[in-house]
């Protein structure tokens, strides 16, 4: 279990999520208010040296003693969503509650032996856009009670998990029910197959129920997506970055581009063509396929859509497509 919940993780996804860069020392202060500001505590700044102990997990990187004694109020449970909604929430990128939604529960559920059931659940039930706040700000204090520094116990037995988690199959993502913030390039790209296909100026998918084929196509390109993402964060948790996935994206591209660029029938042949030569790939530059077992033929076709995401595939559609002539 690489990714535990703890006030570093809550940190690193509430920082992920600001329109305007925030510091460390500055978010944690913030976050420190929700819970003493109640109870009319003073705290003093928080300092460069000591935030970074607790964003980078180290020794001495704990919650300040009196916010954690504290966290379980009842007067600072009663109003942390409050305060989330006034102070934390309103500075998020637009729509992206469904997005960190879906961060947290997979750290939640990944987490979920050390957690006890009753916890867990009660996490999960306001796990939904409409309590997004008083979420966001439960997880926040429940982060507090955790121990936050890997000590070397805790790296030791870290070493150890990492290696069995290298070599196992990463768990199936969870796969939201709607559509969030993160997807909407590809499935853009994957709209205009449709609108194409269908010889319409343009598809929506408030309509997909009418075309049960593409209903059907959706949801495995969802699938493959969700599929190449648990490799991206599980690659972060693996390496401490995300370069071994930008490397998977690169030779993917590199070995997918001429059947990409080639002409075709119709967008939807384009991606058939381009997914099926991407299953075939085997790279020995990205360590992903040397160290992990995660690189199935759903992960593969999952980084063409990602391919889409940071623009290195324009969409599958183009004007010399024979359906479109």
């Amino acid at each position: 279990m690489l990714r535990e919940l703890v006030f570093a993780t809550v940190i690193a996804e509430i920082k992920n999520a600001f329109v305007d860069e925030i510091s460390d020392p500055d978010l944690i202060e913030l976050l420190y208010r929700g819970v003493a500001e109640p109870l009319g505590i003073q705290i003093n700044k928080v300092q460069k040296g000591a935030a970074s102990k607790i964003v980078n997990r180290e020794p001495g990187g704990k919650p300040l003693r009196i916010i954690k004694g504290h966290s379980q109020d009842a007067v600072v449970k009663s109003s942390i969503g409050a305060f989330f909604k006034k102070n934390v929430t309103c500075h998020f990128m637009p729509d992206m509650e469904e997005e960190i939604i879906f961060h947290i529960r997979g750290v939640i559920k990944e987490d979920g032996v050390k957690i006890s059931d009753s916890k867990k659940d009660e996490m999960l039930r306001l796990g939904k856009k409409e309590t997004f706040d008083d979420f966001l700000g439960q997880v926040y204090l429940y982060s507090l009670t955790r121990d936050n520094v890997l000590g070397p116990e805790a790296k030791e037995r870290l070493n150890i998990e990492l290696e069995e988690y290298k070599r196992h199959p990463l768990e199936d993502s969870e796969i939201p029910d709607a559509i969030i913030k993160k997807e909407r390039e590809y499935i853009t790209a994957l709209e205009e197959i449709y609108a194409q296909a269908e010889k319409m100026p343009s598809f929506s998918l408030d309509n997909i129920a009418n075309y049960p084929k593409y209903e059907r196509h959706l949801r495995e390109q969802r699938k493959y997506y969700f599929a190449a993402e648990a490799v991206r964060r599980g690659t972060r948790d693996i390496y401490d970055e995300e370069s071994q996935f930008d490397i998977l994206k690169s030779e993917t591209y590199e070995f997918v581009k001429e059947d990409y660029e080639d002409s075709a029938k119709s967008g939807m042949d384009r991606l058939r063509t381009v997914q099926k030569r991407a299953g075939e790939l085997n790279s020995s530059r990205c360590w992903l396929f040397r160290d992990t077992d995660w690189i199935g033929v759903p992960q593969k076709k999952g980084v063409c859509h990602f391919l889409v995401k940071d623009g290195s595939i324009e969409g599958w559609v183009r004007d010399d497509d024979e359906a479109g002539l």
